[in-house]
This record gives C-alpha cells, sequence and structure tokens, in this order.
C-alpha cells in the first residue's frame, strides 16, 4: 500500500489574495517590463483541481494507492475569498466522489472561534487527521492550540505539522521541528507527522523531535523534487538511514509535496519522486547499508495506514 500523506487539491477560492499578489509581483519582477496585473487574475486557474480529477490520474501513472488531501487554513492575517470551512467541506466532497483513493483532513487556525468544535465535527464527519500550520501566525503551544491537540488525541488522529521553510508571506520562526518536542511529549497517543522534517534547514532538530517520543513521524516530502539528481538521492538516503538508525524505519513516512492544478508541479512530478523513494534500497546497498523490504513497505505506506486506521475505521 502506497500512501502520498502530504498532497494538496485547491478549488478556486482556497487560497488568500495576497497570496496571489505575492505570485504576480514575483513572475512580474523576474524580466523587465513585466507587470504583475498581466497575470494577476490567470495564476490561480494552473493550481485548482476542482473534482480531484487530475489529482488521481496522476495516482494512478505513479501507482500510488491513497493521497492524504491537506487543506492549509491560511487564518485571520489573511484574506481568503472560501472560508475554512468550505474549503474542508470541499475535501470531504471530492474524497467522497473517489472512495479509498482520496483521504480527507481537516486544517484550521486555532485562533479561529469555535475552532475545537469545528475540529470535533470534522472528526465526527469522517477526517482522518488534521493539518496545522503554526507559521500562518500562532504559537503551536497556545491554550488554543492545546485544546485541538486533546481532541486529536482523544480520537486518536494524526495531525502533520509543517516545519521548515514556509510559503513566502509566513512567518519562518514558528517552522522549527523544535516547537514542538513538548507538544509530542504532552501528547503522547497523537501521533506526530513532522510535515517535510524540517526541510531544508532543520534536519538535525526533527530528528531531535523524533526522539522526543515514538509518536513522531518524520514525514519526508520536499527533500526530493522532480529535478533532483543523483546526487541528491544519496544524500537523501543518508539522512533516511539516519533516521532509520535513530529512530526506527517505521517512524519514517513517505509524502512528495504533490498540487494537483495543471501548471503547478508538471505531469511526472508524483511518478518522479515516488520512483526516488522506491530507489532508497538500491542507493542504501551502494552505501554499505540495508533498507530491506518491510523497512521500505513501512515508509511508503505501512506506518500511514496504521495511523489512519488507528481509530477503528479501515482505509480501504
Amino acid at each position: 500500500m502506497i500512501v502520498d500523506t502530504h498532497t494538496h487539491l485547491l478549488g478556486t477560492g482556497h487560497w488568500p489574495n495576497e497570496w496571489w499578489d505575492w505570485v504576480a509581483r514575483d513572475w512580474a519582477n523576474h524580466k523587465p517590463g513585466r507587470k504583475p496585473s498581466d497575470i494577476r487574475d490567470r495564476i490561480e486557474a494552473g493550481l485548482v483541481d476542482q473534482d480531484g480529477t487530475r489529482m488521481v490520474q496522476r495516482m494512478d501513472e505513479a501507482d500510488v494507492d491513497l493521497s492524504v488531501l491537506l487543506p492549509i487554513d491560511w487564518g485571520p492575517d489573511f484574506t481568503t475569498p472560501t472560508p475554512i470551512t468550505a474549503v474542508v467541506d470541499a475535501m470531504f466532497d471530492i474524497a467522497d466522489a473517489h472512495p479509498r483513493r482520496l483521504v480527507p483532513f481537516g486544517g484550521i487556525d486555532p485562533r479561529r472561534p469555535q475552532a475545537a468544535e469545528l475540529v470535533t465535527e470534522w472528526f465526527g464527519r469522517g477526517a482522518r487527521g488534521l493539518k496545522l500550520y503554526p507559521s500562518c501566525g500562532w504559537d503551536p503551544t497556545s491554550d488554543a492550540a492545546t485544546e485541538i491537540y486533546a481532541i486529536c488525541e482523544a480520537n486518536r488522529r494524526p495531525v502533520l505539522f509543517h516545519t521548515g521553510h514556509p510559503l513566502p508571506l509566513l512567518d519562518a520562526k514558528r517552522s522549527n521541528p523544535l516547537l514542538l518536542a513538548e507538544i509530542a511529549r504532552s501528547f503522547p497517543g497523537m501521533p506526530i507527522w513532522v510535515g517535510h522534517a524540517g526541510a531544508p534547514v532543520w534536519w538535525d532538530e526533527a530528528l531531535e523531535l523524533a526522539e522526543a517520543g515514538p509518536n513522531v513521524r518524520l514525514e519526508m516530502s520536499v527533500w526530493l523534487w522532480d529535478d533532483s539528481d543523483h546526487d541528491a538521492e544519496i544524500a537523501f538516503t543518508r539522512k533516511i538511514l539516519e533516521a532509520g538508525t535513530a529512530v526506527g524505519f517505521d517512524r519514517i513516512i513517505y509524502g512528495t509535496d504533490h498540487v494537483s492544478g495543471s501548471k503547478v508541479r508538471g505531469d511526472e512530478f508524483l511518478r518522479c519522486v515516488t520512483d526516488m523513494f522506491r530507489r532508497l534500497p538500491q542507493h542504501a546497498q551502494a552505501l554499505g547499508a540495508t533498507i530491506d523490504a518491510d523497512s521500505l513497505a513501512a515508509i511508503m505506506g505501512g506506518t500511514a495506514m496504521r495511523d489512519l486506521e488507528a481509530a477503528g475505521h479501515r482505509m480501504v
């Protein structure tokens, strides 16, 4: 079972106006004579996959069985046309349209009124976990956040925290994995998926976090990209071996940060990155080490499935 634990499926209005403004300015700055207004209103269409068809098509091509859909709540500091409740509703609807292929998570900024009540409602409707993004401007150790962790632990739902470099406009200081260490110790029954495992700057910190408790998993997206060369694959394999030695291969999970819009990742992105993960055993052998079939199976989906099914609901 191959489970991509880190994907994004966008609909129209799911990301804030400030983001599209930034993308347009960045595009214009790369070539004299361009104006942000030339492209501002055309960007979003290239990221949208309104019904999940492209996501599932790319999964089929890469032999990926399940993908976890991670909605981002940008929080009250940004102007997002679609409220987060409607964004999460869309994840439920798309997952229902593609049964046994797409796994809906919730996503919330704990500063929102009734955040805890929303999380409880989403779990009751079948959300298999929660995506949290402290870099949007909130303290992961706050009382409001802690209330949400207690709900996740009580419902045996995994939480994927963004760590490592955030999207532009967001606060990198809140992305250090070590900010989550006390949370891992305080909520041992809540599986913590360390999104991006601190990439590209906080690998050591992510590994230290993983050592804080057996409930922590290193989610390894964006350490590899579709243009990663052989040397990058070897460097990645060294990290996997280091983590396997420190905490066990069953504490490492495959993810790609795939976005299924037509203009964002490219048709070959998912297959290419997934194949790099599949090559881990041969690279390990070249380094004089071993990643056996059981270890690779745990990385590619076994551990994720255990977390996703912990509340007693079969995924397939």
